[in-house]
């Protein structure tokens, strides 16, 4: 009997030890994230609560008053959480009268794993982060995207995503009440998306005509770019295809040949000054909310997941950087090259070459990015179809490019060369040595290899491969085999020496991102049936929504940090800063210049600096000055604090000769008339410049230190103190 006793004792010991030790267990598996969602919210609130105290947190110099507060915020706030738990708990016991402590605990664990993004959210509104280290801004912009995606995948489950959108277009079977009100969520379902597109169109061009038009006020355009293409559109409309008295040769092809330029011309009349570029370029990027979310329908089959991508497009760092840079006809091809692989997609061939054909109108060097679409057609065996149409896609772009070089340009070469053409050799001059063209850099890659990487993988451009790809989180490139298609989009900005070409702040991320939102879709489709999914026990379309959660988080903080729609420390419109509302001083120099650009005759010839071009573009004859042309202008309208040495010296002489009258000035700004035809004693003008027309900032800035980002230090918003580029060729 005694034994008994003992084993049976024995038996309940080693069942309490057992279940202490899976309590245990649990404990130090589950206890410790509520505490840290407890710390999430306790420093998110301070970090919210306290604007004025930033500076300090970041430096870690809080008083000890102020770290007492936090530390007790903290207890609290694990206390509420802890609470929170208990609650729970408590209603499930009432509800199926069992306590399932290890269960309840864990699924809200799971489902409150968001509350870990945060801290990294907090951390982003520490001053300047976004221009003083964007590498971190970046790694908590991400750290934030994943706890999102990690707590959205927790939340999925294996029935779809939302009965609203999707499921109810058709009530025919449905009778009663549930059938008139399965008719109403199909009517909403059908005319939501279009609204909402409509909305995101609206609002994108609304904002950004405005920030544009607000930005050329401020005096912050230059005639590189706006300059030339508000002349383009002019002297177009006038009989004068491409003309621009800016250039070389007068003709916009002696640098690119857009002739998409020709057929939107006639809009130019409607309001013909440089504002109506900034707006028609606004409306036309916004425009590209619809493609994108055309193609998301059609590969994820969910009007939702679609909208959301759209919206993705709308606040993409990226295109406000190329939508705020001036005017440039490369920045059009954006929502054109997403509607092209839509078209593709879903076998509108007809369409397919419409839109082929507008794209190659664009800029010559874009049928070069045609035929990376023609390989990706090449490398999709859906269909022989698809093969064939690849092949005639290289063949027709590369014919195209050929006879525009040999016909249409002012030079045959790829890079430009002699001297009514710009070349444009310098962009990659670390691997053109000595301006030295494509063979060149063909002998540097092919025989200094370990160079060519160290180029390619600098830091400002690991960078701007972040800012392009995290707001995605990397999906394009999932996406087997399209990725291929964002082949010559890398390799045209990544072994580039100019900085502009690199930035997210230019216009020549229009060559990557527009495919990369193509992509997105198709890889999140990929994902969900993928098998590798599978074989980590992950669900595919869980892990699909999830990816999507994550993405909205990041693009929506990557914009908040780089982009457009907030003001923040990074963004730029190309070199400068942008001008978000006009200063009183501002208001009033700009009425002093529209006052001085309506006093000059339409007919008159007119010599600017780099700063008033834009606002005297639409005429004739508009030439920078001094310059070549500087002996035939009538009026000059200028900004003396954009003249330096010789230039400067040249204009003082020409006014103490008598042959410039000064008929208004404000402050550095005047305007002059000629009275005088100018003396056979003055100086020699300036040779022109081989470099193309890009608005870029002098020799001495462009190698700059890029341990900070490759980005050109932002110039003053005062007109006295700007640092601007040179005045064109």
């Amino acid at each position: 009997m005694l034994e008994n006793h003992r084993t049976r004792l024995n038996s309940a010991l080693a069942k309490l030890d057992g279940a202490l030790e899976r309590l245990a267990r649990a404990a130090l598996t589950l206890a410790p994230w509520p505490i840290l969602y407890g710390m999430s919210i306790a420093v998110t609130a301070w970090v919210f609560i306290h604007p004025s105290r930033h500076a300090q947190l970041d430096t870690n110099k809080l008083t000890e008053v102020e770290r007492r507060w936090m530390a007790g915020g903290a207890v609290a706030a694990i206390v509420g959480v802890a609470l929170a738990y208990f609650l729970v708990m408590l209603a499930r016991r009432v509800r199926t009268r069992s306590w399932d402590f290890v269960g309840t605990v864990g699924r809200l664990n799971r489902a409150l794993i968001p509350l870990l993004a945060l801290p990294f959210v907090a951390a982003l509104k520490l001053p300047n982060i976004e221009k003083d280290s964007p590498k971190s801004t970046i790694f908590f912009v991400a750290l934030a995207a994943l706890a999102t995606g990690a707590g959205a995948y927790a939340w999925g489950r294996r029935a779809r995503l939302s009965p609203g959108l999707d499921d109810v277009d058709d009530a025919s079977e449905l009778d009663g009440a549930p059938a008139r009100k399965g008719r109403a969520l199909a009517t909403v379902a059908r005319w939501l998306p279009p609204l909402a597109l409509l909305a995101m169109w609206t609002g994108y061009t609304l904002f950004f005509s405005r920030l544009a038009i607000t930005n050329h006020r401020a005096l912050h355009t230059r005639t590189p770019d706006l300059g030339y293409y508000d002349n383009i559109f002019y002297q177009t409309i006038h009989g004068r295809p491409l003309g621009c008295s800016w250039l070389k040769a007068g003709y916009h092809g002696s640098a690119h040949f857009d002739p998409i330029l020709i057929l939107l011309s006639p809009l130019y009349l409607i309001y013909p000054r440089a504002e109506f570029l900034l707006i028609l370029q606004s409306a036309w990027l916004g425009a590209g909310v619809v493609p994108v979310y055309l193609l998301a329908r059609d590969k994820l089959a969910h009007r939702g997941k679609a909208l959301l991508l759209a919206a993705v497009w709308a606040i993409y760092p990226a295109l406000h950087g190329a939508n705020m840079y001036e005017f440039h006809s490369l920045a059009l091809i954006s929502p054109l090259v997403v509607w092209l692989l839509y078209f593709y997609e879903t076998g509108r061939d007809r369409l397919y070459w419409v839109t082929l054909a507008v794209l190659l109108l664009c800029r010559e060097d874009v049928s070069l990015l045609m035929c990376f679409i023609g390989l990706y057609a090449i490398f999709d065996r859906r269909s022989v179809g698809r093969s064939r149409l690849g092949w005639v896609t290289i063949a027709t772009s590369l014919v195209y490019f050929v006879i525009v070089k040999l016909f249409f340009m002012t030079s045959a070469g790829i890079i430009m060369s002699g001297k009514d053409a710009y070349s444009f050799a310098y962009y990659y001059e670390e691997l053109m040595p000595n301006r030295s063209g494509l063979g060149g850099m063909l002998v540097s890659l092919l025989t200094n290899p370990v160079f060519a990487l160290k180029v390619l993988l600098e830091e400002p451009k690991i960078i701007f491969l972040l800012q392009l790809f995290v707001p995605l989180c990397f999906l394009p490139f999932l996406a087997k085999p399209g990725r291929w298609m964002l082949a010559y989009g890398l390799l045209f900005c990544l072994l580039a020496s100019r900085d502009a070409v690199f930035s997210i702040h230019f216009q020549y991320s229009s060559i990557l991102f527009p495919i990369a939102f193509v992509l997105t879709p198709i890889a999140l489709k990929r994902i969900e049936g993928s098998g590798p999914t599978a074989y980590y026990g992950l669900d595919g379309r869980r892990l699909s929504r999830a990816l999507l959660a994550a993405m909205v988080v990041a693009a929506a903080l990557m914009s908040w940090k780089f982009g457009g729609l907030v003001e923040n420390a990074s963004f730029r419109g190309g070199f400068s800063r942008v001008a978000r509302n006009l200063t009183p001083d501002q208001e009033a120099t700009y009425a002093w210049v529209r006052q001085q650009v309506e006093a000059i005759p339409k007919s008159a010839i007119v010599g600017a600096t780099s700063k008033m071009g834009p606002h005297v573009s639409n005429r004739k004859e508009a030439y920078f000055y001094p310059g070549d042309r500087a002996a035939t202008v009538q009026y000059v309208l200028l900004d003396e604090g954009e003249l330096k040495g010789k230039d400067l010296e040249r204009h003082n002489a020409a006014v103490k000769r008598g042959e410039l009258e000064e008929l208004s000035r404000l402050k550095k700004m005047a305007l002059f008339k000629r009275v005088k035809p100018p003396s056979k004693a003055q100086p020699p003008a300036p040779a022109a410049s081989d470099e193309p027309p890009t608005g870029d900032p002098p020799p001495e800035l462009r190698k700059l230190d890029r341990k900070g980002g490759g980005a050109p230090p932002a110039p003053s918003t005062t007109a006295e103190q700007d640092e601007d580029p040179p005045p064109g060729p």
